[in-house]
């Protein structure tokens, strides 16, 4: 090729360049696209989660053993409920009176439809904040859209409370930051260590003003951070201690201590103390074993890189997201690593925000290695665009803009189950197919049978398959996942034999009172062999309509056969059946 040509080439990639140029990305994307995807995703964000109830495409370990603990604290009141999910929820008791407020066919409707508002209002907040940009990339995180579309979880309110520590801390209003830190750990006790490492951030923005501000703060604002950094770490580590320590092991329906008690934190040790010297004197340990887990790696990659990496421009922001970083990489336990659960939720805001304050570092990284590799071979021939640094500076944070907003959009299409996603035109995944969002006939019949053949009664007990849940199966006293109360009773813990009194002589003494339990088989059995099989939470890898497990299909089935031996039949269609103990 002849120079004039090769420059004649550049010439047309200039004019291509120019008019993707930050002005025409502010008018024709920014403007019109970028607004219209916002709002459109949050809509889907908050909507469709309310669609897939309705097609009783939610599951039991997701949403209805929420709802089940939710209905018998509003008819009971009885507050020793909120430890039944195996965590210290404390805003059990308000959702159960709002809950008390709606009819029962339409209160599950409110846990997920208030789930996905909070979950879409910080769009809304980093808009104003911001910009368009920031906004989108926030609502096309798949993150997000995990913990929306996860059913339901308390876990989703730490977003909110998060983006308002962070946003409230920029605006230096101090007092409201701290507070909303402190809720923290209201929304499940593991949550109490992002109170604390909250708490060790403000610790360092005292010290270091320009981690958060561009500008040194008085020292009125100083003292404020180190009495807030104080309280946050007192109280999020003093109440971690006491309820990992008393208050799950007495009130608690565990028999460990804390979440650290089980096999997902075991093989660091048997306590607290003993776990933080395994990380202190081993890290080498640590490091090969989240290496040599690919879960680990996926988590980490789909967290970060759908970000492209940029929040580690900022990384002293990403202090608070650092303790459910810890979780996923120790722990053992798949579902604390899966990058398609609610345990993402405490990583959203920390990464968000480190991701927005770490673009212009990110800009300037990325325009250096713009002139040094694109540079150098587009515009040899053209001086002038060489010589004008500004109108080139421009041009390449269109460009930063085009092709970070880009790659995000190709992130969320990939993996979210949003109507933009490859995985919603797709039957590959149960949940997220278009099919989960639009009740058919056959659902319609389902739900017609259940409300049938089982009675509405709240002392009737019902074992049902993971992925069919209803609310008139959930509103009852005992509400299990198949197979439990089949071959043998479930022993249902009498909450009212646990006091006050008690507790405290078992944090004096440590002698805990035993547990007044009462012998239940399930009633009735629910199960659907067109869905994803499942025995308690563990499924069967359920692809394209099929079980990919082999093993776990037949240890389904063989229960299913066994079930039939000690139930009797009262409906059966299409798959779907409903038994009666014998």
């Amino acid at each position: 090729m002849s120079s004039t040509s090769r420059c004649s080439s550049k010439k047309k990639y200039n004019k291509i360049v120019n008019y993707f140029s930050l002005s025409a990305f502010n008018k024709y994307f920014a403007k019109k696209l970028g607004l219209t995807a916002i709002i459109g995703l949050a809509i889907s964000l908050i909507f469709f989660p309310i669609l897939k109830v309705s097609s009783i495409h939610s599951s039991f370990f997701d949403l209805g053993i929420f709802e089940s603990i939710i209905y018998r604290i509003a008819q009971t009141n009885d507050f020793h409920l909120s430890l039944a999910a195996g965590h210290i929820h404390a805003f059990f008791p308000i959702y159960g009176w709002v809950y008390s407020l709606f009819p029962p066919s339409l209160a599950p409707y409110f846990l997920v439809g208030s789930q996905g508002i909070l979950l879409a209002l910080p769009a809304y907040f980093l808009f104003r904040r911001f910009g368009l940009f920031v906004s989108f990339v926030y609502i096309s995180y798949y993150p997000v859209w995990a913990n929306a579309f996860f059913d339901f979880h308390f876990d989703h309110l730490v977003v909110p409370l998060l983006f308002i520590f962070y946003l409230a801390l920029l605006d230096r209003r101090i007092v409201l930051a701290i507070f909303s830190a402190t809720l923290l750990m209201l929304v499940k006790e593991t949550l109490a260590l992002q109170t604390l490492a909250c708490g060790v951030f403000l610790l360092i923005v005292a010290f270091r003003n320009k981690s958060v501000w561009d500008e040194p703060v008085e020292k009125s604002v100083k003292y404020k951070l180190l009495a807030g950094s104080l309280w946050l770490i007192i109280f999020g580590g003093g109440y971690f201690i006491f309820a990992t320590h008393y208050i799950l092991p007495y009130y608690g329906f565990v028999d460990s201590v804390g979440f650290h008690g089980g096999s997902a934190f075991g093989w660091l040790g048997s306590s607290l103390t003993e776990m933080l010297s395994k990380i202190i004197s081993s890290p080498h340990t640590i490091i090969l074993k989240i290496l040599s887990t690919p879960g680990k790696l996926i988590y980490f990659i789909v967290a970060f890189g759908l970000l492209a990496f940029i929040p580690f421009f900022r990384p002293v922001l990403l202090i608070p997201a650092l303790p459910m970083m810890a979780i996923a990489m120790l722990s053992e336990s798949p579902e604390h690593y899966n990058y398609n659960s609610h345990y993402m939720a405490g990583l959203i805001a920390p990464l968000i925000m480190a991701f927005t304050l770490g673009l212009p570092q990110a800009k300037y990284f990325f325009s250096k290695l713009y002139k040094k590799f694109i540079y150098s071979i587009f515009y040899t021939c053209n001086k002038t665009s060489r010589n004008s640094s500004k109108r080139q500076e421009a041009i390449f944070r269109s460009r930063f803009y085009w092709f970070l907003g880009l790659f995000v959009l190709v992130g969320h299409i990939l993996l979210s189950p949003s109507p933009i996603s490859r995985l919603f035109w797709s039957d590959k995944v149960w949940s997220y197919s278009w099919q989960a969002f639009v009740p058919s006939h056959r659902d319609e019949m389902i739900k017609a049978a259940m409300k049938i053949n089982v009675p509405v009664h709240s002392k009737i007990s019902v074992a049902t398959q993971n992925t069919v849940n209803f609310t008139h199966l959930a509103h009852r006293k005992l509400y299990l996942p198949f197979p439990l109360g089949i071959d043998e009773p479930y022993k249902l813990i009498d909450t009212s034999s646990q006091n006050w009194s008690d507790f405290l002589r078992f944090i004096k003494t440590g002698y805990k009172t035993k547990n007044i339990t009462i012998d239940r088989y399930a009633d009735y059995v629910v199960l659907d062999l067109k869905r994803p099989y499942f025995l308690l939470d563990r499924g069967c890898h359920w692809l394209y309509g099929e079980c990919v497990d082999k093993i776990m299909e037949t240890r389904f089935l063989e229960w299913v056969t066994f079930t039939q031996t000690r139930y009797d039949k009262v409906f059966e269609n299409d798959g779907f059946m409903i038994l009666r103990r014998q």
